[in-house]
């Protein structure tokens, strides 16, 4: 695992071998940031939601956005996403909160964001109930992107939201998001 592009190019990320901690590969991870390149800038504030090793996140500060929130309820991950911030030199752009991500989106120290990645366990509904939650608490820009790491058989529609892109990687879909400013 490493970083593919940016300030940290080439660097490497440490993982561990925790029980259900799937990062995103670095193929999955480079054609995400192909995908989204264009809308990427340094104002922007990402959310990296279920964030395991913070490779996701890790990427786009190296691509150089302002600030990223990694929200991840496992403390070995927390730990492990620090020492990579730290190892980067990348902790001072970095907000970790360990915690539920439905949580996170319903409290009142929830920002709202210009980009979030969803990275949750592929055998659940979280992802569906994230998107929800994140429109339903007002925590995406208009105009942001919401990007879904998820198995093959993973749907959502809502009027707010249009399919940018949608791509297959072997058992992995990557959806990605815009939301269109209606709020309910």
């Amino acid at each position: 695992m490493r970083v593919i592009s940016g300030q940290q190019k080439g660097r490497r990320l440490k993982s561990a071998n925790i029980e259900g901690l799937r990062p995103t590969s670095d193929r999955v991870k480079e054609a995400i940031f192909n995908m989204i390149a264009p809308f990427l800038n340094e104002k922007l504030i990402v959310a990296d939601f279920f964030a395991g090793t913070g490779n996701v996140g890790i990427e786009f500060l190296s691509r150089g956005v302002k600030e990223v929130t990694f929200v991840e309820k496992d403390m070995r991950c927390i730990n492990l996403i620090k020492e990579n911030l730290k190892n980067l030199d990348l902790l001072k752009r970095a907000r970790i909160i360990k915690g539920d991500v439905l949580k996170f989106l319903k409290s009142k120290n929830c920002p709202v964001f210009d980009i979030i990645f969803l990275d949750p366990p592929y055998r659940s509904d979280y992802a569906k109930e994230c998107i929800s939650e994140i429109i339903e608490n007002n925590r995406i820009n208009e105009n942001g992107l919401i990007i879904v790491e998820s198995n093959l058989e993973f749907r959502y529609e809502d009027e707010n939201l249009s399919i940018l892109r949608e791509r297959e990687y072997g058992d992995t879909k990557i959806t990605i998001f815009c939301f269109g400013g209606k709020r309910s």
